[in-house]
């Protein structure tokens, strides 16, 4: 069955389009379910793939970041993983973090979690761009350093002072203040509005006032 695997593009595939490969055999669904046991597939969820072949075990050459928006959506990339693909933080993180407009999520495969945080949709469509990373095919959607940082704090802080806010993003979170003062200050306003939270207009004002 390895030449049909063989005949997709990308590392992952769903079920429907496994299916319209497999018209032509008998049983098709019985043939996903053998791929899965002899381990040419690995299932992330119900219906969704990862070919095994295009990959080396343990060397955590996945696409992370597309898997993320493909496995639960509408969702980007944001939070802890998003500082971290920006070098805003410099631990390198073991969740794959997003935020969706749909209800909280997690799903622990065998190539790491997957989390996934609610956000009302006026506070999720702002802030966000589409990254092509070199060697993936196609891209996916990530939070902007300013949305990422504005998602993450919505998430973990609350009724801070500025003062305590900026002793947060620099000691708490270890974020260099020259990075701090690198970010789009317009860009942060405008989130910081749309958010109509006081705890990211005070990051908007932390921020423009560095």
């Amino acid at each position: 069955m390895g030449h049909i695997l063989d005949q997709f593009e990308t590392p992952y595939v769903d079920a429907q389009t496994l299916l319209a490969k497999l018209r032509d055999y008998k049983n098709p669904r019985d043939w996903i379910a053998r791929m899965v046991k002899n381990g040419d597939l690995w299932r992330l969820k119900n219906g969704f793939f990862l070919i095994s072949s295009r990959f080396q075990r343990g060397t955590g050459d996945y696409p992370y970041e597309q898997i993320a928006n493909l496995l639960y959506g509408p969702s980007y990339i944001s939070l802890e993983w998003a500082l971290s693909f920006y070098h805003l933080i410099p631990e390198r993180v073991a969740v794959v973090t997003s935020v969706t407009t749909g209800s909280n999520k997690e799903f622990a495969t065998q190539i790491g979690t997957f989390t996934y945080h609610h956000l009302s949709g006026s506070r999720y469509s702002m802030g966000m761009n589409h990254v092509k990373v070199e060697g993936q095919l196609g891209g996916f959607l990530i939070a902007s350093r300013e949305k990422a940082l504005a998602d993450t704090l919505f998430q973990s802080c609350k009724d801070m002072s500025e003062k305590e806010l900026l002793k947060e993003l620099v000691e708490s979170k270890r974020i260099d203040e020259e990075n701090l003062k690198s970010l789009d200050k317009e860009l942060m306003l405008a989130i910081g509005g749309q958010y109509k939270s006081d705890m990211i207009k005070k990051l908007a004002k932390v921020i423009t006032t560095l």
